[in-house]
């Protein structure tokens, strides 16, 4: 009886575990009160039962619900997931709770969702059967910060051919780049239901001052179309056009209290480490890889600076080329750096990794951080293969000694053979081997002589210089179009790989290698890109004297003090 009871309560311990994990999501978040949007439950596991939704009837109205399930085999593994999908409109504003919904036995997650008060079309362009409505997250962003930029499609008909336009950048430049997939959903104006298909994009400007987006344009058809194509006995198609509001946004140029070598202004920076052996278990000789990750919420991965890494020199550290990555979200792009470095102790003993700070510029509070990976302290003990160094071997040998005149100590023929002159039988073969090792030396010295008269090299193109002229090759093209981004960045590609040496983190680090009329140069590109004035660079007259330049030659006098000046303009 006790052997049944106890079998009971482990199938009963068991069960608990083995219950199917119940997740739940939404497609957006915030949410506007009275639009539709999708709540999606999922399990990877077979479910007790089937679900019952009454619980979110007391705040949201559930305008339909499907399922889904899906099969996929991962190296072997087959795994199966379920997918109940229900469209629903929140019925009040706040942050309002999903309740936990009950699958059988189990359990879904609870969450919580962000409603806002709806926002009603004007009157004007955004009034009738379809219309186009822009906002943007702010107008007033630091120059090459993030603005998120979302276009609403808001259509109470059926349309036929339709297109929406890009936005385009007027009074400036600005990168411009689509977040996502479109998302589509409902919801009710002045009693009438309209169909919304949202677009998002991550905009980064590249110049202080006054910056125009321009309107966005809808151009599409209404009326019936047949099977055919076309009803001549219905209402004949319409072409409709549709634009939406400019906007007009005022770029704050870099604040003269940021004193970090590259500007970086984001929401959120962390660094991380990571290393393959564990740093408080290696040995002199071991290799390690340790990686550091750079993560930023708001900046694209191109934007991020390399992770300066100074170890002691008893530390030989390998670095490899730097992944780049790039996510996005609700929230706009997630850049992520990874810098990897293989590092081998050479010996023993306890080393100090220094603190890797990076300073950069909160855009929701406004202030300057610094980003820090503290320093820490790792201890590196003596491999067992270990080579032996010139004292350690003397000493053994000191020791040696002793022992190999105490073993002869009463044998009189084998110290005589140890210690004296060698048999005759051994004296030949030794200087055969000798003669033989001689000759061997003087064969391989021809053959490396005449490989060398042979063979003139075909001077060789290392992986830096074709790096070097691949971003040559970009910047000139960059030059000849005038195209001022591109050609800051293809020059400062060049700049890093030709003095892989120095800290090249801007154009400015090439001034010290230039001579007065290309700094004046640098100073008008930098004036360019991130000043308040308009006026159109002039890429030929930079190119012009940059191939007055020889670069070989010049001297690289280093500068110290604060930021260059490319910040400051």
């Amino acid at each position: 009886m006790k052997f049944r009871i106890i079998i009971t309560l482990i199938f009963l311990l068991c069960s608990q575990f083995l219950q199917a994990e119940i997740s739940i999501s939404v497609d957006r978040n915030p949410i506007v009160v009275d639009e539709s949007f999708k709540m999606i439950f999922e399990s990877n596991e077979k479910v007790d039962g089937e679900p019952d939704f009454s619980p979110l009837n007391k705040s949201f109205t559930v305008l339909s619900s499907g399922r889904r399930s899906n099969t996929q085999i991962i190296n072997g593994d087959m795994i199966r997931s379920q997918q109940w999908i229900l469209t629903v409109i929140a019925n009040k504003t706040g942050t309002v709770d999903i309740p936990a919904i009950r699958f059988g036995k189990e359990l879904s997650k609870p969450a919580q969702i962000k409603v806002t008060t709806s926002a009603a079309p004007s009157v004007g362009n955004k009034s009738g059967d379809i219309f186009v409505e822009v906002e943007v997250d702010t107008k007033t962003p630091y120059v090459q910060a993030q603005l998120l930029y979302t276009v609403k499609l808001y259509r109470a008909v059926q349309t036929n051919n339709a297109s929406l336009s890009d936005p385009e950048i007027s009074g400036g430049q600005a990168v411009i780049n689509k977040l996502g997939e479109d998302k589509s959903f409902e919801t009710r104006v002045k009693g009438k239901r309209y169909v919304i298909i949202q677009r998002q994009y991550a905009i980064f400007p590249q110049s202080s001052g006054s910056l125009k987006i321009e309107p966005v344009i809808f151009q599409g058809q209404t009326g019936s179309e047949s099977f055919f194509g076309f009803d001549p006995f219905g209402p004949q198609p319409e072409t409709i056009v549709k634009r939406s509001d400019s906007i007009q946004l005022d770029i704050k140029p870099i604040p003269d209290s940021f004193t970090g070598d590259t500007w970086l202004p984001a929401s959120q920076i962390n660094i991380q480490e990571q290393w393959s052996v564990d740093p408080g278990k290696l040995k002199q000789g071991d290799a390690t890889t340790r990686t550091l990750t750079l993560t930023a919420n708001g900046l694209a991965s191109s934007h991020l600076p390399s992770v300066e890494s100074h170890l002691p020199d008893n530390l030989k550290q390998y670095p490899d080329q730097p992944e780049l990555e790039e996510s996005n979200n609700e929230n706009g792009y997630v850049g992520i750096r990874r810098e990897k470095m293989a590092i081998i102790p050479t010996e023993a003993g306890d080393y100090v990794l220094p603190a890797i700070k990076i300073p950069w510029w909160n855009t929701d509070t406004d202030k300057l951080e610094v980003v820090e990976l503290p320093e820490r302290t790792i201890h590196v003990n003596i491999s067992d293969s270990a080579p032996v160094n010139n004292v350690q071997q003397a000493q053994i040998e000191k020791q040696a000694v002793p022992s190999v005149v105490e073993n002869n100590v009463g044998n009189k023929d084998k110290e005589l053979i140890s210690v004296g002159e060698p048999s005759s039988d051994q004296t030949p073969w030794k200087w055969v081997s000798f003669i033989l090792f001689i000759l061997w030396l003087i064969t391989l010295f021809i053959f490396w002589k005449s490989k060398r008269n042979s063979i003139i090299p075909d001077d060789p193109v290392t992986d830096a210089e074709r790096s070097i002229r691949q971003h040559m090759k970009r910047f000139r093209q960059a030059c000849t179009a005038s195209d001022a981004t591109m050609a800051k960045q293809a020059l400062l590609d060049w700049a890093k790989v030709k003095w892989s040496d120095k800290e090249i983190n801007s154009i400015n680090s090439i001034k010290p290698f230039c001579n007065k009329e290309s700094q004046l140069k640098i100073d008008e590109l930098n004036a360019c890109l991130y000043g308040k004035s308009e006026k159109k660079w002039d890429g030929v007259a930079f190119l012009k004297s940059f191939d007055s330049q020889s670069f070989d030659k010049k001297q690289n006098t280093e500068t110290k003090g604060k930021l260059e000046p490319l910040y400051k303009t």
